[in-house]
């Protein structure tokens, strides 16, 4: 049989394509003489290929003892395929990858593609895959992905720690969790993410107690993404876990301990309060004295309440004055409180409401709640980290400034100020009390 003849045209095709590439492409024949060199190659070796062309590769690279030589030879003899990826010899901080090929068999082609800002990037992203491990490893931090469609969940090796599992031994099925959830949580939480997807939630907080497989109960804190298809299905949730035991167990101490010690507060103003009784009864003193001192330490008990619900970390303004005019409010409308919500520190929040004590005090014995129409408006915003609060009563009797401060004025203008650090402002005017508190909401 007669050996086909080369087709010119095909050939003349293929040295267009491989003279319009960016790659770096050249090939040698059997006997290693360069056969192909194309523009890139001229550029990127700076030799043009008429000084190129038949000459043979060694003598132009020397390096059979190299890895790029070794690669080649075995192209050459064994016909197989070879990469590899390597700084560039003749451009200092630059890193090409080498693809070499055997050509039927003619030889070998050689394709040369600088890859220097993927390599870099690659770099860059393993160092910050790194930096997540240890900062994950370091802080023992869970991660999870789940596929919600097949029930299959991936967890790190974290992950599987905080739930008692030996490195690799988690199945990596949604019952598992489930199992180990406790079982009220367990039914929460698969509500809670429920309704989030049914809302179309992008994220989701959320914590739970476990029992790990050695018995021992964990609380978890975690928060998560949910993926979702084009369909609007969730497709993923992906988050993260942390054991939070330690701390949940703290605060559980400190709740114990802050409520003894408002149990104690309590026993102590109520014994303050037998004591001041038996010795007001035979002295004399006026009846209407006595509950006054009462109705004080009355409302110091309910901003203590209202600070122990919190922690004594913070009270709502709002829940400050509800629970300073509770025992004069008949919730009919005629006493209103608005404003934004804002927490005070404890040593504010009891002054606060000393002060909304007197002043129901004092509205429901002379002032507007004293008759059927009166009606007290209480405001207060907040500008550069200060407090402004207004109590303006209204409708109710005619009302004069009385000839001399008594006690409830003098606490509210002189003592409250100071433990407000700012200012009260107490005005008798005739159509109603109105009081003008100031005060920091700084350190």
């Amino acid at each position: 049989m007669k050996k086909a003849k080369p087709d010119s045209r095909a050939d003349a095709r293929l040295a267009a394509v491989l003279e319009s590439i960016s790659d770096v492409y050249y090939a040698v024949d059997r006997d290693w003489r360069m056969v192909l060199f194309n523009r890139s190659a001229e550029e990127f070796f700076g030799m043009p290929r008429g000084e190129i062309l038949g000459r043979s590769l060694w003598e132009l690279f020397p390096g059979r003892d190299t890895e790029f030589g070794r690669l080649l030879q075995v192209a050459m003899d064994e016909r197989k395929s070879g990469r590899m990826t390597a700084p560039s010899a003749l451009r200092e901080g630059r890193t090409v990858e080498v693809r070499i090929a055997p050509l039927a068999d003619e030889g070998i082609g050689v394709s040369i593609d600088d890859i220097s800002e993927r390599a870099e990037a690659e770099r860059a992203m393993r160092r910050s895959q790194q930096r997540l491990d240890l900062a994950v490893e370091a802080h023992g931090i869970g991660i999870f992905d789940w596929h919600i469609p097949s029930g299959h969940v991936v967890w790190n090796r974290e992950q599987e720690a905080l739930f008692g599992f030996a490195p690799g031994t988690f199945d990596g099925r949604i019952e598992h969790w489930r199992a180990l959830a406790l079982p009220e949580d367990a039914a929460r939480m698969g509500a809670e993410v429920d309704a989030a997807v049914a809302a179309g939630q992008e994220t989701l907080a959320f914590h739970f107690g476990i029992r790990r497989q050695d018995g021992a109960v964990r609380w978890v804190e975690g928060a998560a993404r949910f993926l979702y298809a084009p369909d609007g299905n969730a497709n993923r949730m992906v988050g993260t876990n942390m054991d939070i035991t330690e701390r949940k167990l703290a605060e559980q101490h400190q709740r114990l301990l802050i409520n003894e010690l408002n149990h104690r507060v309590k026993n102590t103003l109520a014994i303050v309060q037998a004591m001041a009784w038996q010795s007001f009864r035979p002295s004399g003193m006026a009846k209407s004295a006595v509950e006054a001192f009462e109705g004080r330490l009355s409302a110091l008990s309910a901003a203590h309440d209202v600070l122990t619900r919190q922690s004594w970390e913070a009270a709502s303004i709002g829940s400050i004055v509800a629970g300073a005019v509770a025992p004069h409010h008949a919730d009919d409308g005629r006493l209103t409180a608005e404003g934004p919500a804002i927490d005070l520190d404890p040593k504010t929040a009891v002054a606060l409401g000393l002060a909304m004590h007197e002043l129901a005090t004092n509205a429901v014995k002379y002032g507007a709640l004293s008759g059927p129409t009166g009606q007290v408006e209480v405001r207060w915003t907040v500008d550069g980290g200060r407090l402004r609060l207004t109590w303006r009563e209204s409708g109710g009797p005619p009302v004069a400034p009385p000839s001399q401060r008594g006690f409830g004025a003098r606490l509210l203008e002189q003592g409250l100020a100071e433990e407000l650090r700012g200012s009260v402002r107490l005005e008798f005017r005739p159509e109603g009390v109105l009081c003008t508190v100031e005060a920091s909401l700084g350190d």
